[in-house]
């Protein structure tokens, strides 16, 4: 006759808490799989399991203990548990827990257990934000995956990898930079973005292109630019020439012709990767046209190009001697380095370039046949899309 499993569920719990490892095994099935869901995969095996818990129990306190809030009860062979940790006599921050444990019917020892512990973060509402952004993505993705007749030569076996790497990418960008609390990156989240921070975010925009500050330059000052730190004026407009320049870029791609791509471009031009990103993920997603067409460049890809062109320059320009009242270049880079320690939106900013030189990459790569003597300018950040779109 198996023991309830309640009573091993708590001589298990009484076994950790003493450190009595050899009791914790005991209990324990050869045959057991024991899932923590903080871990991509299961341990199987007891002697796997032995390891992990010897592991565990040498890395925590001694005086950290767990806790049996509640066991169910009604099934002899099965129970789920709710638990929390304490520490000294205090419970733990985010050390509530629930776990299933299962009992095999021919030894009596656990077969089978899951733990779910509470996470650090907690996105709150953030979190259905993130599944709305990204449920359309995943169901793109199955049913690309269930075209299984698609001839892995064209590259298309490729694609559902890609795409749930962009994926991941998208959400990591969004939740991380947009929505995080504060501590594991510099600054706020956007849900409690500081009156200060917001200001200089509106400041920046005022001085789109350098519009403003150049007219007031040359003496026209109807309305006065606000008075922005120049190397963060100038990240600000460098990012935003940048993908400016990605309009013609998105419009000539031909994998891309049948996805939202202006309007895309329009909100990327407001908050860049959060929607750039999941672009680029859908459309790795999208198979390969068998029909490629010649896509010409004209006017409008020249006029981008120079424009980025330009505001690139200045931006460059800007950011060395723009505003002397904000010291020498030194004084400047010491300003950035706090930045980066201090300031989400100077992280994300610089996140942004890197980001935008790989999709340059990708799609000019996409664009430029092999042998293609503009081929190389991919690899030139922004300023070869500038040249490539010019030329």
């Amino acid at each position: 006759m198996a023991p309830p499993i309640n009573l091993v569920i708590e001589g298990f719990y009484a076994a950790i808490n003493q450190r009595n490892l050899p009791a914790a095994i005991a209990l324990i099935d050869e045959d057991c799989i024991y899932e923590d869901l903080n871990f991509s995969q299961p341990f199987q095996g007891k002697e796997t399991i032995q390891a992990l818990l010897t592991e565990s129990c040498d890395g925590i306190p001694d005086d950290l203990l767990f806790i049996v809030d509640d066991i169910t009860d009604g099934d002899s062979w099965a129970a789920g548990v709710l638990w929390h940790v304490e520490l000294d006599g205090i419970p733990f921050p985010n050390g509530r827990g629930a776990s299933f444990y299962r009992l095999s019917d021919a030894t009596g020892k656990l077969v089978f257990a899951r733990d779910i512990v509470e996470p650090p973060l907690k996105p709150g509402r953030a979190a259905f934000f993130i599944i709305r952004l990204v449920t359309p993505i995943i169901r793109r993705l199955n049913r690309i995956t269930q075209i299984s007749s698609v001839d892995s030569s064209s590259g298309s076996s490729t694609q559902p990898r890609i795409a749930i790497f962009l994926g991941i990418l998208a959400v990591s960008y969004i939740y991380w930079l947009l929505l995080s609390p504060p501590g594991f990156i510099p600054g706020e989240p956007a849900w409690a973005i500081q009156p200060e921070t917001w200001q200089e975010v509106i400041d920046e925009s005022t001085n789109f292109f350098f519009i403003l500050p150049l007219l007031n330059m040359v003496g026209i000052t109807v309305l006065k630019a606000p008075i922005v730190h120049p190397l963060t004026e100038a990240l600000f407009n460098f990012a935003e020439a940048w993908i400016f320049m990605f309009l013609p870029l998105l419009l000539t791609d031909q994998r891309g012709r049948n996805l939202p791509r202006i309007p895309t471009w329009g909100m990327a031009m407001f908050l860049t990767n959060a929607f750039l990103t999941p672009y680029m993920a859908v459309r790795a997603m999208t198979p390969l046209s068998t029909e490629q067409e010649t896509s010409q460049k004209g006017l409008l890809a020249r006029s981008f190009g120079w424009t980025g062109l330009i505001v690139g320059a200045i931006a460059i320009a800007w950011a060395v001697i723009g505003r002397p009242e904000f010291g020498g270049l030194m004084t400047r880079l010491d300003y950035f380095s706090n930045q980066l320690m201090t300031s989400r939106v100077t992280v994300a900013f610089c996140i942004d370039l890197f980001l935008f030189a790989v999709f340059q990459a990708v799609l000019l790569g996409a664009i430029e046949p092999l042998g293609s003597k503009k081929r190389w300018l991919r690899f030139f950040p922004f300023w070869g899309l500038a040249v490539w779109l010019i030329i």
